[in-house]
Formats: structure tokens, sequence, C-alpha cells
């Protein structure tokens, strides 16, 4: 259930994050969210047990750094540039490609291997996500049509995979609470200098904005919660099995989009969203028929 409430709450986030954007550019973004979500998993952590924070010790920093750089650096603040570039349409579908990647990812990580089904799998969602970035007639295609979002989207999504599947094995020392408070601290370092380094970039954030504020706690408090919960999911069934879970995500941005933002949802980000979801089926079947210490362990 929280795996599921997890993935909803974050299919909601392209559509609300544009609304965001609108004030607060990409980075400084990123930076607020990052930094408020730290604040609040510190003082979870602060306030739980002595058992949570087992095996945490100075050798523990270029793992948690990791983790930082990877599911907060680099794909935090790269989704948000991502949706500053697109469509929050675009940004949801393109999200359900995640599982495909993080089996990629884990076959030459963890050494899982791959059937040809789901090399089948891989090409089918990488034909959709061709059909929802060039939006159909990929065969005449100018360089003017496309997002710059679109391909900023697929590079955080690998990011989000390696953070996915190196926790696999982080959390074999760790816990869910303390791997997910290292890995926002760590992040948030990161991103702090980056936003800095970027403000010139873009216009100054509108900081009396009240919507921008709203979408900053409640993307980085619930988010928060939701990466606690993806880790736990993580830890009990493994990354490629609760990765089958996001493909909830595109059906909620879909629903979003054009509430929200008024975008308008086209037929090929339908038949490219199938494309990705059957290729997101073919890819991952054996995690849903087999056991994940046969392949993750």
């Amino acid at each position: 259930m929280t795996l599921l409430l997890s993935v909803a709450l974050w299919g909601s986030f392209p559509a609300t994050a544009k609304l965001a954007l609108v004030d607060f550019p990409p980075f400084f973004l990123a930076a607020v969210r990052s930094t408020a979500a730290s604040c609040f998993l510190l003082l979870l952590l602060a306030r739980s047990s002595s058992d949570t924070i087992r095996g945490l010790g100075p050798n523990a920093a270029g793992t948690f750094l990791v983790l930082g750089a990877a599911g907060i650096w680099g794909s935090m603040q790269f989704t948000y540039l991502a949706i500053y570039n697109t469509t929050a349409g675009n940004a949801v579908i393109l999200q359900a490609a995640t599982p495909v990647i993080v089996v990629l990812i884990a076959r030459f990580y963890l050494g899982e291997r791959l059937r040809r089904v789901q090399w089948l799998g891989v090409v089918a969602s990488v034909l959709g996500v061709l059909l929802v970035i060039t939006r159909g007639p990929f065969a005449v295609l100018e360089p003017a049509n496309l997002h710059s979002g679109d391909f900023i989207t697929l590079a955080s999504l690998g990011s989000w995979a390696v953070y996915t599947v190196y926790g696999k094995r982080v959390l074999a020392s760790y816990s869910p609470l303390l791997a997910t408070t290292a890995a926002y601290g760590m992040g948030t370092l990161l991103i702090l200098p980056t936003a800095a380094l970027a403000a010139p970039l873009f216009p100054a954030p509108r900081l009396a904005s009240p919507t921008a504020w709203s979408i900053v706690f409640y993307q980085g408090i619930l988010g928060a919660v939701a990466h606690i919960w993806w880790y736990e999911a993580v830890l009990v069934v493994g990354p490629s099995q609760a990765a089958i879970f996001t493909n909830l995500q595109p059906i909620i941005g879909i629903v979003l989009a054009p509430l929200l933002l008024g975008e308008r949802i086209g037929v090929w980000h339908v038949v490219g969203t199938l494309f990705v979801l059957a290729g997101v089926g073919l890819t991952t079947r054996v995690y849903a028929t087999k056991p994940e210490q046969d392949h993750a362990s």
C-alpha cells in the first residue's frame, strides 16, 4: 500500500512542479525542496530508535555520497530542469520507462540476466519513448520539434535507477530512514552550490508566491516520506519488482496535466504510453513470477 501511495504521489509531481516553476526556477526549486525535506528527515531520525542508525560510521560517507549524488542531485534537480523545458504530460509519460532502466542497470550491476522476451520489452519501451518525444512522425522529425526537457528527463531517470539499484545493497547495512536522510543531506549539499551557479541563467524567484511555497512543502515533506517508503519496498521486494509499481505514475500524470495546466494529451502520447507500458510488462514479467532472491541477491 505504501509503495502504491509513493508512486501515486510522484505521479502528481510533474504537473504540480510545472505550477511552481512559474515562480521558482528549477535549480532554486530543487534547493529549497531538498533543504526542507532534509530538515524534516533529520527531525524524524532524531526521534527514531537507536537501531535506526545502526552501522553509521566514517566509512558510510562515500556510500551516502553516491546515494545523494544519484537520487537527489542527479534526479531531483534535473527532473525540475526537464519539466521546465518540456510539458508535464511528456515528463510523466517518460517516467513510465523507469522499470526498464532499473532492469537494465540491475543487469549490469547486480548481474541479473535478461531473457529474449525482456529484450523485446526494452525495444517496445524505447519505441514508446521515441513516440512521446517526437510526437509520432519521427521519420520526418526536425530538431526544432524536439523538447530538450524530454532528453533531460531520461537522464534524470537514469540517476534515479542508479539510486534504486545501488540502494538495494546499501539497505543490507543501513535502515531505509537513515539511507534516505543521508541521501537527502548529501544531495542538498551538492544542490546548493549548483543552484547558486545556475541562478544567473534563470529569472529571479518570486519569493512571495504562495503557490510555489505550498508545492515546495507538499513535494518536500510528502516526497521525503515517499522516499522512505520506496526504500522500504526495495528492501523487501528488490529494485526491479518495486519499479514495476511506477506504471501508475503516467495514469495520474495524464489526468492532472490537462486539469491543472490545460495541456493537450494527443493520440501519440497515448500510443507511446501503451508501448512503454507494454515494454515494461514484458521486461519485468520475470520479477512478477519469480522470487526476488533469484535475481538480486
